[in-house]
């Protein structure tokens, strides 16, 4: 790669080539959004910008640029030129950005010229890219159909999307970290509104080899919201325009799915697939089960309105009999019976509503596997 500093259009190249980002905003500024795959590593921490952003406004740049100086400085300064040194030598292709490219940038490039090594920064800083990145979203949104994938919950839409080797896709629920129902909340927390936006974005760039211009991604057919992330409005309009492939499965199998999807690969299956080394390690994932089986219990009483006061109390029975199950006999299967409620009281009426009245377009309907034959066969 040329030393030349990296403009925001340039961003698909590196993304494409794996290229390390290396971020010298402070802390505070890298969770609120950050470019996908960067890594923190600040010229000043919060509490520094905080002095030095008061200084800005009460006494202009010079005595700013002055104080952050002072600051980092000496052993503070040694510290994180080292701490750049070490990436860079770990990454020797890696390019940095602060807020807009600006005087924490070429600081910090100046910085590492001083012990070495020159390395690009990122124009106009992540404010810039941010802009591009978004920018993507809504041409891509625009020009670009797609082919939504449906069918009842549980039916196995994102194990088909995941099958998907050789095919385009973008899987908005890895993206949102969050299965998209009112249990679907995964045991990591879901990225910032801004995180999700930009992995959509550089998901959009990395695609673009493989559409060519000819071939429909497939997207899972999402509600606005995934969880608390909110799908861009452009975005959603082309998705919930889009035809759709609909993943019919029986019951007993879509109950199966679930079970596997929100129990055994959870928290409570997984603490009795573990073989504890102590004793503390196994009160660890008997608290974490227990904590899993209070957030079902929390998602259950939070759709309590539609699904209705008796039925509620119904499908509540069953999972506190499940959770004293796991507890007593370390079984897990009874929690197929309020899986399988919850299913024909719930979600069945609630997604078949949703889709009469969105009048949509099926290409196909069949099983999963059924559906992998037909999507494979129009490329």
């Amino acid at each position: 790669m040329s030393l030349k500093n990296i403009k925001p259009d340039e961003l698909k190249r590196l993304f494409q080539q794996n290229i390390p980002l290396m971020d010298v905003r402070a802390p505070v500024e890298f969770q609120q959004g950050s470019i996908p795959g960067a890594v923190n590593l600040p010229i000043m921490n919060d509490e520094e910008r905080a002095q030095v952003g008061t200084v800005y406004k009460n006494q202009g740049n010079e005595a700013a640029v002055k104080l952050g100086h002072e600051l980092v400085s000496g052993p503070v300064k040694e510290q994180r030129v080292n701490a750049w040194k070490s990436f860079v030598q770990a990454n020797p292709e890696a390019v940095f950005y602060c807020f807009r490219g600006g005087q924490r940038s070429r600081i910090s490039q100046s910085w590492l010229k001083a012990a070495g090594i020159e390395r690009p920064l990122l124009v106009g800083g992540y404010k810039a890219a941010r802009n591009y990145l978004i920018k993507q979203i809504e041409e891509f949104s625009v020009r670009q159909p797609l082919i939504a994938v449906s069918g009842p919950t549980g039916s196995g839409k994102t194990h088909f999307l995941r099958s998907l080797k050789d095919y385009p896709v973008i899987d908005l629920e890895a993206l949102a970290r969050h299965r998209g129902s009112a249990f679907g909340n995964w045991e990591v927390p879901q990225p910032t509104q801004v995180d999700y936006e930009n992995s959509l974005a550089r998901e959009i760039l990395l695609l673009e080899d493989k559409i060519q211009g000819k071939i429909k991604p497939v997207v899972e057919d999402e509600s606005r919201l995934i969880g608390r992330i909110s799908q861009p409005a452009t975005f959603f309009i082309r998705l919930r325009s889009s035809p759709v492939i609909w993943i019919d499965e029986p019951l007993n199998v879509r109950v199966e799915n679930v079970f596997d999807d929100y129990i055994l690969n959870s928290s409570i299956g997984k603490s009795l697939e573990a073989a504890p080394r102590c004793a503390e390690e196994s009160d660890i994932l008997r608290r974490q089960a227990l904590d899993l089986f209070a957030r079902y219990r929390q998602s259950l009483t939070a759709i309590h309105r539609k699904l209705g006061g008796l039925r509620t109390q119904e499908v509540m029975a069953d999972l506190e009999k499940a959770e004293m199950e796991y507890l007593n006999h370390a079984e897990l299967s009874g929690n197929k019976v309020w899986i399988e409620k919850l299913l024909q009281y719930y979600y069945d009426p609630m997604y078949l509503g949703s889709l009469d009245r969105r009048h949509v377009t099926v290409l196909f309907k069949g099983t999963r596997a059924e559906a992998e034959k037909f999507l494979l066969s129009q490329v």
